[in-house]
């Protein structure tokens, strides 16, 4: 009876194994979700309304070199974002922040897991209700840190799951670090080496569930070094802590007072 059982259990298992994908249920990584994008078409959502969609249209335009491109009408994205075979960069707005996002196109109604829509990466860039105007000097470098977390995320698991916090690995050992905006901007401007420039970024005023955002990145490679989510209940919240220039300072991080 034992050796029966074998064998049923095996035969079950060459049936499932032999099984079309579709009816398995087959299921994507992230990382294999984005196996086609160096092939396919981007389309930048830019309008020509505002100073950020300006700043944001001429970044790409000089910066993008890791997919073909073109840019569209917020009514073509409308009109197109079920295309499976394209994706979409563009600044889309969620409570309170002003973020800049890559988007793969699809439908949820699709079996394929593989043909259903899927955001790849959201990039804080500003309060959306309040924005300073650091995010046009900014735009360069956001674009940037999209572009490379997603040739990571292409090639590594480990960086398609952890999202931007995957750069908190990085050392900073001997860097400067510039917090004050105004001399992070300075230093941001100047495109210092070995320097890296603090950014906050929080919405106008907190609600429930407000979320605030802290970055440290390259002021001349435009590298991310650290990415932090906390809650925001107060303006305070907003700026580094102390917790985390002692958390700086001990992994050997120059802050430039």
């Amino acid at each position: 009876m034992n050796t029966v059982l074998k064998f049923l259990a095996a035969a079950c298992l060459l049936v499932a194994a032999c099984a079309p994908a579709s009816a398995q249920g087959k299921l994507y990584t992230r990382k294999a979700k984005l196996a086609d994008f160096p092939t396919r078409t981007t389309k930048v959502v830019a309008s020509s309304s505002n100073l950020l969609e300006l700043a944001f249209r001429e970044e790409v335009s000089t910066r993008w070199r890791i997919s073909p491109y073109e840019f569209c009408t917020p009514e073509e994205f409308k009109a197109e974002s079920g295309d499976n075979s394209l994706y979409f960069l563009y600044i889309g707005q969620y409570d309170g922040i002003s973020y800049l996002v890559l988007y793969k196109g699809g439908s949820e109604d699709e079996e394929e897991n593989l043909k259903k829509p899927f955001e790849v990466a959201r990039i804080p860039i500003s309060s959306s209700g309040s924005p300073s105007g650091r995010e046009l000097m900014l735009m360069g470098a956001f674009i940037d840190i999209m572009q490379a977390y997603v040739e990571d995320a292409m090639v590594s698991e480990q960086a398609a799951y952890s999202g931007l916090g995957w750069y908190n690995r990085r050392s900073i050992k001997g860097m400067d670090i510039y917090l004050d905006p105004d001399s992070a901007d300075s230093a941001y401007m100047q495109g210092c080496g070995n320097a890296l420039v603090g950014i906050c970024i929080a919405p106008h005023s907190p609600e429930d569930g407000s979320k605030c955002f802290r970055m440290l990145v390259s002021a001349d490679t435009h590298e991310l070094y650290y990415f932090e989510s906390a809650k925001f209940a107060t303006p305070q919240d907003a700026a580094f802590t102390e917790r985390e220039k002692k958390k700086f300072t001990r992994r050997n991080g120059i802050i430039v007072e």
